[in-house]
């Protein structure tokens, strides 16, 4: 089963398009890809976007030979591109941090089939994969995460999740923490 999901796929899957409707819904985060990133993007006209897209999608292309992530509560996830919290973002513009000094964060998605099952899944087949349509970032049954990467151990956070996702992931926290509550209480 695959570790991860072609870059072929992922580029049909999630166009330009989605990548410009979802940049404005992820607020406090700035997407890595040079389209969206500097402070020249405002100016870009469409085409120059599209083009700064395209052309860091294949100078990352390499980065889609392991993007299947698994990320508890929520399990496994897809991993579409880098990201930073726009504070940071604008710490880097002006040169005021590097790169390095600043936790690596990365847009992930899932995307659930009809009875809540995970699709972009390391046991799902290429086939399967081969026929998903082109997916909007406004899917109902789409949950879309950052998660960050700190010395603290991974960070996730969820700006959307079908309602029967956000459920079953707050159940599970709620029971990790009854546990955690009630194994320090018994020491």
């Amino acid at each position: 089963m695959p570790k991860s999901i072609s870059t072929k796929h992922i580029e049909r899957m999630f166009p330009f398009e989605f990548y410009e409707e979802l940049s404005p819904q992820i607020p406090g985060y700035t997407i890595m890809n040079s389209a969206f990133f500097n402070h020249d993007a405002i100016h870009f006209s469409e085409n120059e976007k599209r083009e700064k897209f395209a052309k860091h999608r294949k100078e990352t292309d390499k980065l889609n030979q392991m993007n299947i992530l698994s990320i508890e509560p929520v399990g496994e996830l897809l991993i579409l591109d880098t990201c930073y919290a726009k504070e940071h973002t604008e710490a880097m513009l002006e040169g005021g941090i590097q790169r390095s000094q600043v936790p690596m964060s990365m847009l992930t998605v899932q995307l659930y089939d009809s009875s809540n099952q995970p699709v972009f899944a390391s046991d799902v087949s290429e086939e399967t994969i081969a026929r998903i349509p082109e997916v909007l970032w406004d899917d109902p049954n789409l949950l879309i995460a950052i998660v960050s990467l700190t010395e603290e151990g991974p960070k996730l956070t969820i700006f959307k999740a079908p309602p029967q996702i956000e459920r079953h992931i707050e159940q599970m926290v709620f029971e990790n923490k009854e546990s955690v509550g009630t194994r320090n209480h018994e020491e």
